[in-house]
């Protein structure tokens, strides 16, 4: 396989991928990689951003965070996996925009980049990342921005890009069906299944209707064991399913246990 970063064409932007280890920063990196033009070329609707070169992951956290969805030792692996360094910035208050912006310049002065790709599909932030960015000498990259939802996961699945549900929101996903989702590979073919099992079998919310199915808006997380830029696979053995409180609501998530890399023969 190409490497991901493109050597061959040193007149290409430099590009940093923020990135959790889950489906929308993994297919963000797949659309802007160079390897991926005639496959993307290929799918009608599907809007080619430019090629970029990606260098370096970037991993935007508080300190001391524990991320239940996108656990650090898992990302970890996925940066090994894609041979692209994963640098962690922690993000502070009280003024967290400052501190986002700190840290792009970081990446520019450090890594040289002039981009930042990121897998957002929606304003959650309310111009967040948009203020971020101003007066850091790197522009905003969103290859998924504005996508069907339908459209993301036809190219997660054109692509073979392969994830497993991490965590869900249980206002949003009963437990009932977060037990069938949570530590799944899933699709839209499985999402689809489950939504309409749910609400035939239970008091009905339409959840075909009613949740995000990119998990846009919380409703569940994700992280990738498997894509065409992976080396190699990151899988999880001897997983359980946990639930957790917090100020924003109750959450189901995935407990990987143990997680290593293995290859892909």
């Amino acid at each position: 396989m190409d490497s991901v970063t493109n050597t061959d064409h040193p007149e290409v932007a430099r590009a940093a991928i923020a990135f959790t280890g889950g489906k929308d920063s993994v297919l963000a990196l797949h659309l802007v990689s160079h390897q991926f033009r005639s496959t993307l070329s290929a799918l009608s609707n599907t809007p080619l951003p430019a090629t970029l070169n990606p260098v370096v992951l970037v991993l935007f956290s508080p300190p001391d965070s524990d991320f239940k969805a996108h656990k650090h030792e898992w990302v970890q692996l996925q940066s090994q996996a894609l041979r692209i360094p994963l640098v962690t910035i922690h993000i502070t208050g009280p003024n967290f925009e400052e501190s986002y912006r700190h840290g792009i310049r970081q990446l520019a002065t450090t890594h040289n980049v002039t981009k930042l790709v990121t897998g957002d599909i929606e304003d959650i932030g309310e111009g967040f990342m948009d203020r971020a960015v101003q007066e850091t000498a790197v522009d905003l990259v969103r290859p998924l921005w504005k996508l069907p939802r339908t459209q993301v996961l036809r190219l997660l699945q054109s692509l073979n890009i392969i994830y497993v549900v991490t965590l869900t929101r249980l206002d949003k996903l009963p437990r009932p069906i977060s037990e069938r989702l949570i530590g799944h590979i899933a699709n839209e073919e499985y999402l689809l299944e489950q939504f309409k099992w749910y609400d035939e079998n239970h008091e009905s919310m339409d959840l075909v209707q009613t949740v995000d199915w990119a998990g846009e808006y919380g409703e569940m997380h994700s992280m990738v064991r498997d894509c065409p830029l992976f080396y190699c696979q990151v899988v999880h053995s001897k997983a359980s399913i946990c639930v957790t409180e917090s100020q924003f609501g109750s959450y189901m998530y995935l407990s990987p246990g143990e997680l290593q890399i293995v290859s892909k023969q």
